[in-house]
């Protein structure tokens, strides 16, 4: 049957789809709006199953926090071109994604519900494009009167950062000294990428690697053997200085390192302040 442009508008406008794709749909269901979305739907699930095993590492990362400010999460969502990852239509999607995993407690991907899991398919169908829901970062307060969250987008969605820190007493969360400090450490995250905060919460695994790697590299180049373990714990300091949050050169300030940047601020908001965690992710970063 012959469909007229209107209703073919109205149903792109409901779902998304192409146009070509809406007039099929109307033109197979007689005319009826409702079976018409019905169809369609069922098309893109189908369609985002054979879309599955393609690359996709472009897309958006957002932050959302929960409404008494208890929980933050961040979100990657990953699609195959930066097209339509700069649409609107798309940074909806992402937006409205990462307020129902917030909503939903959800604290990794292999944890989410089937209503977003059939969102997640229906927009790969509407997009044209393989879409996944590559990770997710969750973090509660771990002091309900002394956790403050901090977030951070740099680059429109290409890196993003959550930090949580612990303030006593929890009166300097409202300095402005406070703030400064917590929005820069947040930019030091994204543009520095550490490992840790610290030494002490350095994950075992890489460190014994690193040590390996020097203790190779010192060998092959013909140290003795009974000096290879100061070069390799020289190289190891050089290495946390880089890797180490605490112990990285503050980006505003290469004089001084981001702990004596924290000391400083302590100073001058008279009293303690902890970077208790972070989280950064990086778009398509593997």
């Amino acid at each position: 049957m012959a469909v007229s442009a209107q209703i073919v508008k109205e149903l792109r406008e409901k779902t998304g789809a192409g146009f070509m794709d809406c007039k099929k749909a109307l033109e197979e269901t007689n005319g009826d709006f409702e079976k018409a979305i019905k169809l369609l739907r069922e098309k893109g699930l189908a369609d985002a199953q054979k879309r599955a095993g393609r690359e996709a590492k472009e897309g958006l990362i957002t932050v959302k926090t929960a409404d008494d400010g208890n929980e933050i999460v961040m979100v990657e969502i990953n699609c195959e071109t930066d097209f339509v990852s700069r649409t609107d239509k798309f940074k909806e999607f992402v937006d409205e994604t990462a307020e129902m995993i917030l909503k939903g407690g959800i604290e990794s991907v292999d944890k989410i519900t089937p209503e977003i899991d059939t969102k997640i398919k229906e927009n790969a169908g509407s997009f044209g494009e393989n879409i996944v829901l590559r990770r997710i970062a969750r973090f509660k307060k771990s002091d309900p009167d002394r956790s403050v969250f901090w977030s951070y987008i740099h680059l429109g969605g290409k890196v993003g950062v959550i930090v949580e820190f612990i303030v006593d007493p929890p009166e300097i969360k409202d300095k402005e000294g406070f703030k400064d400090f917590a929005k820069n450490i947040s930019l030091q995250i994204a543009s520095m990428s550490p490992v840790s905060i610290s030494r002490d919460d350095f994950p075992e695994n890489l460190l014994n690697e690193q040590r390996e790697i020097f203790a190779k590299q010192a060998k092959e180049s013909g140290k003795p053997e009974k000096i290879i373990d100061k070069i390799v714990d020289g190289r190891m300091n050089k290495f946390f200085a880089e890797s180490c949050l605490l112990e990285q050169k503050y980006v505003k300030n290469g004089d001084i390192t981001v702990d004596q940047y924290r000391k400083d601020v302590e100073k001058e908001t008279g009293g303690s302040i902890e970077i208790k965690r972070f989280a950064r992710f990086k778009l398509g970063e593997e």
